[in-house]
């Protein structure tokens, strides 16, 4: 071999040791790049729910909510919906609710909510509830990222635990955090106005059909006995149907009612010589209020509107 030839050679290996470097550098890249991992939620929040992880941007502008407690919680934070399954009704909405709350468009009922209408909107969050949606989570977390909480079966614990869940979804953690110290010292108040009040009291939802007693597995009858008072039902059923005779057995102290319509069962059973052997019906201690208030709205301003009705009504401050 000349010396030429051993020239053009050794420029060759050094041309294809060259390239074969490159290459390696270049794979080495493309390998580390896929090794990355992709940030899905960058400059926002990883929430935890009841469907598992969901990531949001920082401060959702857009939000639909699926419950009226989540408007009851938005109303707090100072975030306006754009989109709530009212049922169709917005007579459901609390007056303190109603005051706050500007234009949204209505997307049905909270157990069938309009799907295609939600999806017109464009959120940027859907709020949801474990017991009615679980089924069209899929759906609905293509439309946007959605958050899915256990709040219609919720006691009053667990609406504590989902609001700051919603505060941090929104990015308004920490105005949740001194909303609810609010909330607390407020309920902190009655209780010591409540020191020497021991008494029994038995919510309940009435209509034609039935008088439905909230047992302290609600979220009204746990959130009665959190400040204290006892629950005379004593059922593992959230919503026991009571009988007359059964009604008579647990006798209450006191009895306020939540009726979900004009005329209910209690207008017949008043006329029964038993209803006179309970003892709220002997001390006067049988009251009526709004079941949007006691029961719809479950959150930090329907639980102070209770608190407001309790003191009123038993004359507690």
């Amino acid at each position: 071999m000349n010396h030429r030839r051993k020239k053009l050679l050794g420029f060759a290996v050094l041309f294809v040791l060259l390239v074969s470097l490159i290459g390696c550098g270049k794979s080495t890249d493309d390998q580390t790049k896929k090794q990355e991992p992709k940030d899905i939620n960058q400059n926002g929040n990883e929430i935890q729910h009841a469907m598992g992880t969901t990531a949001l941007a920082e401060n959702p502008e857009k939000v639909v909510v699926l419950e009226f407690s989540y408007v009851d919680a938005l109303m707090t934070l100072d975030v306006q919906p754009i989109g709530i399954a009212d049922d169709d009704n917005p007579a459901l909405f609390m007056d303190t609710v109603k005051e706050q709350l500007g234009d949204y468009t209505s997307i049905g009922s909270r157990y069938e909510p309009n799907i295609e209408l939600l999806s017109s909107l464009q959120p940027d969050l859907i709020i949801a509830d474990l017991n009615h949606h679980k089924a069209i989570y899929d759906q609905l977390k293509k439309i946007a990222p959605t958050i899915v909480l256990d709040d219609h079966q919720a006691d009053y614990s667990q609406m504590l635990d989902n609001y700051l869940v919603i505060a941090k979804a929104v990015g308004k953690e920490e105005e949740g955090k001194k909303r609810l110290q609010q909330h607390n010292e407020k309920i902190d108040a009655l209780k010591a106005g409540l020191a020497n009040a021991e008494m029994t009291i038995l919510p309940a939802v009435t209509n034609p059909e039935g008088f439905f007693a909230h047992s302290d597995h609600s979220y009204v009858g746990s959130f009665l006995t959190s400040l204290g008072f006892d629950d005379p039902v004593k059922s593992e059923d959230s919503y026991p149907k009571l009988s007359l005779e059964q009604l008579v057995e647990t006798n209450p102290e006191a009895i306020f009612l939540m009726p979900a319509t004009e005329e209910t069962i209690v207008d017949v059973w008043s006329e029964n010589p038993l209803w006179q052997e309970i003892e709220a019906v002997k001390n006067n201690k049988v009251f009526t209020v709004e079941r949007r208030d006691w029961a719809l709205s479950r959150g930090l301003i329907g639980s102070e509107k209770i608190i407001d009705d309790l003191s009123n009504q038993l004359g507690v401050n």
